[in-house]
C-alpha cells in the first residue's frame, strides 16, 4: 500500500510539473560540463598569449603546435595539436584552462624537449592546423575527435592572413611513419586506405612491425 501511494505522489507531481511548464534541474555534473565549455567558448576573446611552432615540423613530418590565450582571471586556455605534416594530419590535440604556474611548468617543459620551438604568428598557427586536416581528410584521415574543440581557441584569427605557402607529404606523397603507438592493427587500416586513395607506389612508409596482409 506504502508503494502504490509513494508511486500516485509521484504521478501527481509529475503532472503538476507538467501544468506549471516546470522542469527538473540539471544534475550538478551536466551543470558543471556545460559550465566548462561556455568558459571555453569565451576564452576564444581572450588576448593571445603565445603561439609556438616547432621549426623541423616539415623536416621531421611530426610536431605540436602551442596556442594559448591568457583569461582575465589570469589563467590561461591552452590547446595544442600533434600534426602529421606527412599524412595524418591533426594526428592528437588536447584543451584545457590552467593555472599560471602549471601553465608555465608546461612552457618550460615543452622548451627543454624541443628547443627549435619558434614563435608565430597566430594566423600562421591557423593555417597550418587547418590545412593540415585538409590535406589528411582529402586522403581519408579524419582529425583527432578533440580537435573540434581544442579549434575553438583561434576565435576571429583569419587563416587567410598568412601569406606562407605549406607543402604536406614528402617529395609530393604522403608519407606514413608508423609511432609507438600505432598497433599493427591501425598499421593495417593506415596502409590499406592509401592504397586505396593513392594506389600502390603511390605513398611512402615506415613502420615498426610488417603489417602483413
Amino acid at each position: 500500500m506504502a508503494l502504490n501511494q509513494t508511486a500516485l505522489q509521484k504521478k501527481r507531481a509529475k503532472k503538476s510539473e507538467q501544468r506549471n511548464g516546470t522542469k527538473k534541474r540539471p544534475t550538478s555534473s551536466f551543470a558543471n560540463l556545460w559550465s566548462s565549455a561556455r568558459e571555453w567558448a569565451a576564452a576564444a576573446d581572450a588576448p593571445i598569449a603565445d603561439v609556438l611552432v616547432p621549426g623541423s615540423l616539415f623536416q621531421n613530418g611530426m610536431g605540436s603546435i602551442w596556442f594559448s590565450r591568457r583569461l582575465a582571471d589570469g589563467r590561461y586556455a591552452l590547446s595544442m595539436f600533434l600534426i602529421d605534416a606527412y599524412c595524418l594530419g591533426i594526428k592528437n590535440a588536447l584543451y584545457a584552462i590552467v593555472e599560471p604556474d602549471n601553465y608555465a611548468r608546461r612552457l618550460e617543459k615543452l622548451r627543454d624537449a624541443y628547443p627549435d620551438y619558434q614563435r608565430e604568428h597566430p594566423a600562421y598557427a591557423r593555417k597550418l592546423v587547418e590545412q593540415a586536416a585538409a590535406f589528411a581528410r582529402d586522403l581519408g584521415f579524419d582529425p583527432h575527435p578533440d580537435c573540434k574543440m581544442a579549434r575553438i581557441i583561434f576565435g576571429g584569427v583569419d587563416a587567410a592572413a598568412c601569406p606562407v605557402k605549406f607543402s604536406f607529404g614528402r617529395e609530393g606523397k604522403p608519407f606514413f611513419i608508423s609511432g609507438p603507438d600505432d598497433t599493427p592493427t591501425v598499421q593495417k587500416r593506415v596502409m590499406r586506405q592509401l592504397e586505396r586513395r593513392c594506389g600502390a607506389g603511390g605513398f611512402d612508409f615506415l613502420v615498426t612491425a610488417d603489417p602483413s596482409w
